[in-house]
């Protein structure tokens, strides 16, 4: 099928950059950014830092919680105003992180941004993507999914700085307010659909789309998709898996990764500019897998980026430090990668129709297992006292994604691509 290709429009343009600053927001207020938050916050509350990453964890799987419930309100209210107040939601909960005068006030404000967050990445932003992009898919979160990189480009070092100049205090209320406020313009000016913009998905002409796309609603469900069907249904457990245990990887390497350069050898200052130089590096990596994914295929851009993974963990297992800095460029270069299949799988398997009820439960499991990364580092660092060992475990993890990515059976449910190839 050949497409005219008309690019993404302006408003797809303003829905991706909107997604963009989601992915940044995630990165800096919930990731990457515990570097910089969690011992600011563990020094003004005079506890243990450790206190405070088990707090994150806590925060991960309670937030879970509001990712269902943004599931369901995705059905009834529609993504648009689920990720735009996600986003609000995320920002006030950054500011109380800030200003917690307790370790249980911290963690209800986590709960709120680590779950307004990935509610909105993954429940909102996923569910648009799939409305207005169902093929274009992997150029667009390649775009949406360097807000991940530049969130630790440029947000962490101005953490770091603002933190350091103003407190944990005041830098939380201007960052969480600043969130706050995009979220009130995505929920003016976001839709659901492109048709509520007079438009078609892909930005393609009517001709176009009446040719080559299913005739059904998005939210129509031509499957009968209910939530013990989709738990019995092995494409399910197949996307959350592969695509769970790979944001496990990435977010507990990215969690992690000053403490790691450090016990490897590096001072702070240089283990903390490594993380935004190979941030840099992840920009150029989320085109490259976007268009890997436009031209080969999610199945292929997913077995590529689990294989870089264990390459990249065993690398650094090693120690020998030209590795090691080998590893970084290949982590740099993934850091959009797992956030970026997280959306693209499941909406490649299943499809722009009905995909937001498919949503509203694959992504919460995913949730689960991914937010498990603070505990697989407590946990794992508890006993072996070394990140290496942690590593260990991400490698194998990211190997069994590689076998999960395999078996995964590509536009099986896809009723725009059967459309396309009804002849």
């Amino acid at each position: 099928m050949e497409q005219t290709k008309r690019g993404f429009g302006a408003w797809g343009w303003f829905l991706l950059i909107f997604g963009f600053l989601i992915f940044f927001s995630n990165g800096g207020f919930f990731a990457d950014g515990t570097n910089v938050i969690a011992p600011a916050v563990a020094e003004r509350l005079g506890v243990d830092r450790t206190i405070i990453l088990n707090m994150n964890t806590v925060a991960g799987i309670v937030g879970v919680i509001i990712a269902i419930i943004a599931g369901q309100l995705n059905q009834r209210i529609g993504p648009a105003k689920v990720a735009a107040g996600c986003l609000i939601l995320a920002g006030l909960g950054h500011i109380a992180t800030g200003n917690a005068v307790s370790v249980p006030m911290y963690l209800i404000a986590m709960c709120c941004v680590g779950g307004g967050l990935s509610a909105g990445s993954f429940v909102g932003i996923g569910t648009l993507v799939a409305m207005w992009f169902p093929r274009k898919q992997g150029q667009a979160m390649s775009v949406v999914a360097m807000g991940s990189n530049f969130g630790t480009m440029v947000f962490v070092p101005l953490l770091t700085v603002l933190v350091g100049s103003l407190g944990i205090a005041v830098s939380s209320v201007i960052c969480g307010v600043v969130a706050a406020v995009v979220g009130v313009i995505g929920a003016v000016m976001l839709r659901n659909t492109p048709q509520e913009r007079g438009l078609y998905p892909d930005n393609v002409t009517e001709a176009e789309f009446k040719a080559n796309y299913a005739a059904a609603a998005p939210e129509e469900d031509p499957h009968g998709w209910t939530v013990g069907k989709l738990l019995c249904t092995k494409e399910t457990w197949l996307c959350v898996l592969s695509t769970g245990f790979l944001m496990l990887v990435q977010m507990g390497i990215m969690t992690q990764l000053v403490a790691r350069n450090m016990e490897v050898g590096m001072n702070q200052a240089l283990a903390t500019g490594v993380m935004s130089a190979i941030a840099v590096i992840g920009v150029i990596g989320s085109v490259i897998i976007g268009r890997i994914v436009f031209k080969l295929g999610i199945k292929k851009a997913g077995v590529m980026t689990a294989v870089l993974y264990v390459v990249a963990l065993l690398c650094n297992i090693s120690g020998i430090m030209p590795l090691v800095w080998i590893s970084l460029v290949i982590i740099g270069f993934l850091g959009a990668a797992a956030p970026h299949l997280m959306n693209s799988i499941p909406g490649s398997v299943f499809g722009r129709v009905g995909y937001a009820k498919v949503n509203s439960v694959v992504f919460p499991i995913t949730n689960i297992i991914f937010m498990c990364n603070f505990a697989v580092n407590g946990i794992v660092q508890g006993l072996f006292h070394s990140i290496s060992a942690v590593y260990i475990v991400f490698a194998v993890l990211a190997l069994i994604s590689l076998f999960l990515i395999l078996a995964i059976q590509d536009h099986k449910y896809d009723q725009d691509y059967m459309a396309a190839h009804k002849n």
